[in-house]
């Protein structure tokens, strides 16, 4: 990515010591708010999340999901259109969405209606009100999804992947669909009610304001309507002793999926390590020049000499929460093409095993990461989403002000050693789904 002058002066000085413009306070026991005030007037984005996410589920795996999916509907003392009304008349908005994890919230409003919109997010998060009617109607919808989803080539590629790639009972490893839609039939709304008076809650709580901020009244409204909230049981995970399965062969499985016009294709294994370790980011960084962006190997010759595909990547996934990852890569083909492209991959992987990655490759593709990483910085939404990944991610502020660094200081030994290192080009899975 190539920025102008000028732009990438502006983007370098709001990246530089960045941790020491936040202000940060604890209002309330279990709640951490983080604000910075930027340049743009009169608007106010909002970014939050807490422990409370799909591994916390208890008897059935979708609870953690729909009780995050339905905080929108309703309230005990408001209905969803009192709520939608009332934002709208403000030009607010508010939403939810759940990960592995966490409950995840936004926000963005006027200055002038913060309290506002503080009032109700607490309103929705500590007093939903999942009635009967819009369970039943949230099931019909998830069910009709997740059955759709039966049919979606790169979905059932992923998801056959990631169950014979870990045990059971590992994060990284997904319910099957037909679990899924077993599991959504079964919900009642007194299992949504039970989950949220048991687990959700103040302890993890960590909310992030950036705009045109007013800390100490943001801080004043939080207090305000978050004091009678309880504190949650919900504690992080203890890192996992169980790993990826060790793979001593190639393992190949086919999903058939009658009449598609493409076939999806993973090919991959685990790396047994985390976001944390030593290796994580010059592992990273040989991905990405593998197949990280449409400038890289694999989209310059599997797609634009070879013309056998039109999206075809390589990343490493699974790396959160100190859980142990893996790498793979991902691309979709019309069916007949299907083992020219494992021919195909299966060349650039063995160039990209046998001869490493070159200094020009390793420095533009360090221009681009860094790129990407200010740019994402200008806007409030950007800024807001890098300040509450990273204290999720257990990491000091002072983190955000370093991942340049962290980036351009990786040497070419360091990817062309994890090449090596994480990838086993005899052991691997490789799943084709499709019309087979």
């Amino acid at each position: 990515m190539k920025l102008s002058q000028n732009y990438k002066k502006i983007l370098d000085s709001l990246v530089t010591c960045l941790a020491k413009k936040i202000v940060t306070s604890k209002p309330l026991e279990g709640l951490n708010l983080y604000s910075l005030v930027t340049n743009i007037k009169d608007v106010v984005t909002v970014k939050g999340s807490f422990l409370g996410g799909d591994i916390f589920a208890k008897k059935n795996i979708l609870v953690p999901e729909i009780a995050a999916s339905m905080l929108d509907l309703g309230t005990r003392t408001k209905d969803k259109f009192q709520i939608s009304s009332t934002l709208e008349m403000v030009g607010a908005r508010i939403a939810f969405s759940s990960g592995r994890y966490r409950v995840h919230f936004s926000a963005r409003c006027l200055k002038e209606n913060v309290g506002l919109v503080i009032k109700l997010l607490a309103e929705q998060l500590m007093g939903p009100a999942y009635s009967e009617n819009d369970l039943k109607t949230t099931i019909k919808r998830r069910n009709a999804e997740l059955k759709k989803l039966k049919e979606d080539t790169r979905t059932r590629a992923i998801l056959t992947f990631l169950r014979e790639l870990y045990p059971t009972n590992h994060p990284n490893c997904p319910p099957s669909l037909n679990a899924q839609i077993d599991a959504i039939e079964k919900i009642r709304a007194t299992d949504l009610k039970d989950f949220h008076s048991n687990n959700y809650g103040l302890g993890s709580f960590n909310i992030c304001c950036v705009g045109d901020v007013d800390h100490s009244s943001i801080e004043k409204h939080l207090l305000e309507n978050f004091n009678d909230w309880c504190l949650s049981g919900l504690k992080k995970p203890k890192p996992l002793t169980i790993k990826s399965k060790k793979l001593k062969e190639k393992m190949e499985k086919t999903v058939n999926i009658p009449d598609k016009s493409s076939s999806d294709l993973i090919t991959g294994h685990g790396i047994g390590i985390n976001r944390e370790h030593k290796d994580y980011y010059s592992v990273m960084m040989s991905h990405f020049i593998l197949g990280g962006n449409f400038s890289a190997r694999l989209m310059s010759t599997v797609r634009d000499q070879e013309g056998l595909t039109y999206g075809i990547q390589s990343t490493t996934a699974g790396i959160e929460e100190d859980n142990d990852g893996h790498w793979y890569i991902w691309g979709t083909f019309p069916p007949d093409k299907i083992d020219l492209a494992k021919e195909s991959i299966e060349n650039q992987l063995k160039l990209w095993y046998r001869k490493g990655v070159t200094a020009n490759e390793l420095t533009a593709k360090k221009a681009t990461i860094t790129g990407n990483y200010q740019v994402g910085l200008d806007t409030t939404s950007g800024l807001a989403n890098r300040i509450i990944t990273t204290v999720e991610k257990g990491k000091q502020l002072s983190f955000m002000d370093q991942y340049l660094d962290i980036i351009n200081e990786i040497t070419l030994e360091e990817v062309n050693d994890a090449i090596v290192r994480y990838c086993d080009l005899d052991n691997r899975i490789t799943v084709i789904a499709g019309s087979i």
